[in-house]
């Protein structure tokens, strides 16, 4: 057990409540978090036990622990689409009262507490949020004579034909048509389950997303290179992959991976389905968890530290500045680097373009069956985008099959 060296928190935070313990074991995925932690250790004096692992690593590890009752960190980070694997161990503390004593909820995009909360208990501090954006050349557009002036896919689409054909207007990877179902089904506000548990996409919206992805296919639009292979990147620095849709983190990823294209990029709202339509989704994000197990002086410590990272302005815009990951803490969003221009981007102010879009989000439910799913609905989109299944029968063929792989009702 860790020892203790305070009574109080700097802050009127819950962890004032009680002792806290003055180390803790600490596991994240995305190698962004030793300045929050230098910045807590110089504040309060805490030792941190630091351990970055993989995506996979640290839901199995953190599985395996929580399953056991011992050895499980004082605070992880997780993804919020595997939040809910990880919560059905049971081995989550339930964060909502400290959370609501905080008086931090209004504080965070409203649309982030679905993803974090399971019923009536919550189980993370949310760390950050992607709203989604068209990445693409704009050199290589005008090249070609292709309008960025874009409201609608309809839109886009006729555009893009102008490209030569060895040209992509967007990679469309076919290891990763689930994500892009779910970002744009997510954009028309569809939910994968219902407040029951239900499977529900079975309906309009989520053909709506079959139909699209399927006409970008045959209209000869896309590109399935494998998404971070070297090919990929090759084709974004050459221009003969000229878009992507994803979350705000990706203007990160091309900075550093086609760093010599700077300046010849651009980033818009995603395409509407329809004018007027809503423009606005979420792809990625994550935030802290304290599992149930470790002590109470840990928790209050554990909690405190989230509290003074997730929820403290500054730590959010160095996050935005440095490691381009976008805030889910609204009142960061007053800070000058979300003003800032992109040189990249050829001067745009991305924050702002994401500010816009922060509380349009629409609210998404996760569960332990959401990976299954997921699954299910990449095999299908291959057969439709990439093969020769319509868009109906590749939406019911998903339904079927998560149907009877999860056992669930359709809504």
């Amino acid at each position: 057990m860790a020892g203790c060296i305070s009574t109080e928190s700097p802050t009127d935070s819950p962890s004032s409540s009680g002792e806290m313990a003055d180390s803790f074991a600490f596991w994240e995925m995305s190698g962004s978090w030793d300045h929050h932690m230098t910045q807590y250790k110089e504040e309060t004096g805490v030792s941190i036990n630091h351990t970055n692992m993989g995506y996979d690593e640290i839901i199995d590890r953190l599985q395996t622990r929580l399953l056991a009752g011992t050895d499980a960190p004082g605070v992880a980070m997780i993804e919020y689409s595997s939040l809910k694997q990880v919560a059905d161990t049971g081995g989550l503390r339930d964060l909502t009262p400290w959370i609501q004593e905080a008086e931090i909820e209004k504080e965070f995009a409203s649309s982030i507490w679905e993803s974090v909360s399971s019923g009536e208990e919550t189980y993370e501090i949310p760390y950050d949020i992607n709203p989604t954006s068209l990445f693409y050349r704009n050199d290589v557009w005008e090249e070609h004579g292709v309008s960025d002036d874009i409201e609608t896919w309809d839109q886009l689409i006729e555009e893009g034909k102008k490209l030569p054909d060895d040209v992509a207007l967007l990679s469309v990877p076919s290891a990763a048509l689930d994500l892009y179902w779910r970002m744009l089904y997510w954009q028309l506000g569809g939910q994968t389950f219902d407040g029951d548990g239900n499977l529900a996409f079975d309906n309009e919206k989520s053909l709506r997303v079959f139909e699209l992805l399927n006409r970008l296919g045959e209209e000869g639009l896309t590109s399935d290179v494998t998404n971070w292979s070297q090919q990929w990147f090759s084709g974004f620095n050459s221009g003969s992959i000229t878009g992507y849709c994803s979350g705000a983190w990706f203007n990160s990823t091309l900075q550093e991976s086609v760093s010599d294209t700077s300046g010849k990029w651009r980033a818009m709202k995603l395409p509407a389905f329809e004018k007027g339509g809503p423009r606005a989704s979420n792809r990625g994000g994550s935030g802290l968890c304290i599992p149930e197990q470790v002590d109470d002086d840990v928790a209050r410590r554990t909690f405190d530290f989230a509290l003074k990272t997730n929820a403290n302005a500054e730590e959010m815009a160095w996050l935005f500045e440095n490691v381009g990951n976008f805030s889910a803490y609204k009142p960061a969003y007053e800070e000058d680097v979300f003003d800032q221009e992109f040189e990249f981007f050829g001067g745009q102010k991305l924050g702002q373009l994401w500010i816009e879009q922060i509380e349009n989000i629409p609210p998404h439910r996760f569960t332990v069956d959401t990976p299954t799913v997921m699954d299910i609905i990449n095999s299908e989109l291959r057969k439709v985008v990439y093969g020769d299944t319509s868009p109906k029968d590749g939406l019911e063929n998903a339904v079927k099959d998560a149907k009877k792989q999860t056992n669930r009702g359709v809504a």
